[in-house]
């Protein structure tokens, strides 16, 4: 498929035009020649019949000097481009099947080499400083000029079969912007010992590397780790050559006659050998969908087996056959998490190439319709403030996230996380599969690093104001502890408390109505007594008092934090992690000391906890008077026996 081009400068018309000119004539080499030597400083080339001296013309413009530092591992640096996109490099893309001008190229005193070890990169630890923060390796690249092995330099000869840095075992990358040496990238396995030796002279790495040796300082590494520890250039340079290099080994063999397979085009294309055949390949790119599922101000992460505990992403997936981006987003969330989308609020941000091995990321946000509760007159206790009970709507609606159905052949878990409650956690840890990544502490998560088009899905959305009240200058938490205490991530487990579930009525012009939970430690550690509740009531009332709303107690009961530890029946090591739960009983019967409370619906109980603590598991044992399920008998208080 053909990609429409930007409009080109004059000169690139006129270098085109002679091109066709010189074609027509049977004399290409020249326009050849005019065409690598706008590329091409004057004292880079070699002085070579086939290669004219001209000043360079770059497709990209002219750039300053600071506009080229390394900058940390983020996903757009400023540019629109995203991290491992090729992005300081003219592709030269029209020049790939031009022999004689990827030669001279090829011939040309600046051309790099990017040398690949067994499908790894070689590349160089340097010096961390100010102006490359976070930046710990650069490519190991070596002067081409340095390791080629024919006495003219050309590579080609007999020995093509038997060099590993032969001419057509060379892929062509592009001009690299920042100085317009072309770049190549080839395997050099078979010669190593001398790649290294070229590496270590060349003044380019040397000045990079600082203290001790260069030879000690390479080391081989795979492009898809080592690139967030590199510059974005260097990272998008060494991430399109793993890529090429990979689709190359891969396809040696016609898949139409069996026959082997000949690279041509500078690398980018795979011919088959059979005059009869001739069946041309391409390197392989597969679509995926990367989607960010928002339900109000809920956000749905997963995490597949294999990553470590703890680490979450967005869902997913790649594209069938005959199937549209959109409707691949709604079939991989469904698959995979069991919540159907809205298809009306697919709608699409940004993509990021990721050849690992050749991935093209496909960003959308899709929206889910909430559920909702609606709480009844008959579970609550009205107490005003400053407004009264008339006042007050005879019941209000509570919405939150279905609840996922997982598969567990694609998904190990999956989570709504509250947008207060990732903002929080943006930051905290690092991703763990990247170096010096550490463990996620239980009840914590950790996102994808900043080089990743998931991270940076989920920054965008934490960084949009909360749907629920956004006007509201300062509304209460949704979730907290009394008398101001500071909430912990991960309760004191095996210890009992009391809570209350309220409606608190903001002054209209302040944000309205909101359904909070309150909860605090009992006095005895065991089952919540009627002075606990009693002085969790107070508690409720007196922040009600503070922020001048007006109050509606609508329940209460006992809440016990559990778990934390690694499970001891776990049969598999992927079951082998901890665990926390949060056991509930919701209301309370009276007898045996147990304090009378109105039991609130489950649902809406759940949702409020899971706000705030969405990595423990809920459990609400027990049975209830007038059912559990909250729809029959509606007058009747439920209460749990504590």
């Amino acid at each position: 498929m053909t990609v429409p081009r930007p409009p080109q400068p004059a000169t690139r018309g006129g270098k085109m035009q002679a091109l066709a000119a010189a074609s027509s004539t049977r004399a290409p080499a020249p326009s050849r020649a005019r065409d690598i030597a706008r590329r091409v400083p004057r004292a880079s080339v070699d002085p070579r019949p086939s290669a004219v001296s001209c000043s360079t013309t770059r497709r990209f413009g002219a750039r300053r000097a600071e506009n080229f530092a390394a900058r940390a591992a983020v996903f757009d640096g400023g540019d629109g481009v995203p991290f491992f996109a090729l992005s300081d490099a003219d592709r030269a893309s029209e020049l790939r099947a031009d022999t004689e001008a990827i030669l001279a190229a090829s011939r040309d005193r600046r051309a790099i080499l990017l040398p690949f070890v067994a499908g790894r990169a070689l590349v160089v630890a340097v010096d961390e400083d100010g102006s490359r923060p976070g930046v710990r390796f650069a490519p190991a690249e070596v002067r081409l000029r340095d390791v080629r092995r024919s006495a003219d330099g050309e590579g080609e000869g007999d020995e093509g079969d038997e060099d590993p840095l032969a001419f057509e075992r060379l892929s062509f990358l592009g001009f690299r912007e920042e100085d317009g040496a072309p770049v190549f990238a080839a395997e050099v396995k078979r010669c190593e010992s001398l790649v290294r030796e070229a590496v270590a002279r060349n003044p380019a790495v040397i000045g990079r590397v600082g203290r001790g040796a260069v030879d000690e300082a390479i080391v081989a590494k795979d492009a898809k780790s080592v690139g967030p520890e590199m510059s974005r250039k260097d990272a998008g340079l060494l991430a399109a050559a793993a890529s090429l290099l990979r689709w190359q080994r891969n396809t040696r063999f016609c898949q139409k006659c069996g026959s082997p397979v000949k690279i041509v085009k500078s690398g980018h294309k795979a011919q088959c050998a059979d005059s009869d055949c001739r069946a041309p390949y391409y390197p392989t790119l597969m679509p995926a969908v990367l989607t960010l599922c928002t339900c109000g101000d809920y956000a749905l992460l997963g995490r597949n087996s294999k990553w470590p505990r703890g680490f979450y992403s967005c869902l997913a997936g790649f594209v069938d056959q005959s199937e549209s981006l959109e409707q691949a987003v709604a079939r991989e969330v469904l698959e995979e998490s069991g919540v159907v989308i809205d298809p009306s609020t697919v709608r699409y941000v940004t993509s990021q190439p990721w050849p690992f091995p050749c991935q093209l990321m496909v960003g959308f946000r899709a929206e889910v319709a909430p559920k909702r509760v609606t709480v009844s007159d008959a579970v609550c206790d009205t107490r005003s403030m400053n407004t009264p009970s008339e006042e007050y709507a005879p019941s209000c609606e509570v919405s939150f996230p279905p609840t996922p159905t997982l598969d567990i052949a694609e998904l190990r878990d999956a989570r709504w996380f509250h947008r207060d409650w990732l903002r929080a956690q943006l930051g905290k840890h690092v991703d763990p599969r990247e170096g010096g990544g550490r463990e996620i502490p239980v009840g914590e998560i950790a996102l994808p690093g900043r080089h990743a088009l998931a991270r940076y899905l989920v920054e965008r959305w934490c960084d949009e104001p909360n749907v629920e009240s956004p006007d509201s200058p300062a509304p209460p938490p949704s979730v907290a502890m009394t008398d101001d205490r500071e909430m912990p991530l991960v309760p004191t487990t095996n210890r009992s408390f009391a809570f209350r579930v309220v409606e608190m009525n903001l002054p209209t012009k302040s944000g309205g109505r909101h359904t909070v939970l309150r909860f605090s430690p009992t006095g005895g550690g065991g089952a919540p007594t009627v002075n606990d509740h009693a002085r969790l009531d107070a508690a409720c009332e007196a922040e009600a008092g503070r922020i001048g709303a007006s109050l509606r107690l609508l329940g209460g009961g006992q809440m016990c934090f559990r778990g934390g530890e690694i499970s001891e029946s776990a049969e598999i090591d992927d079951e082998d992690e901890a665990s926390l739960l949060i056991v509930l009983r919701n209301g309370g019967g009276g007898d045996n000391g147990g304090a009378e409370v109105p039991r609130v619906d489950p649902e809406l109980v759940r949702a409020l906890v899971r706000r705030a603590y969405p990595m423990h598991d809920i459990l609400i044992p027990g049975a209830f008077e007038g059912g559990g399920d909250g729809t029959t008998e509606q007058g009747l208080a439920r209460r749990y026996q504590y």
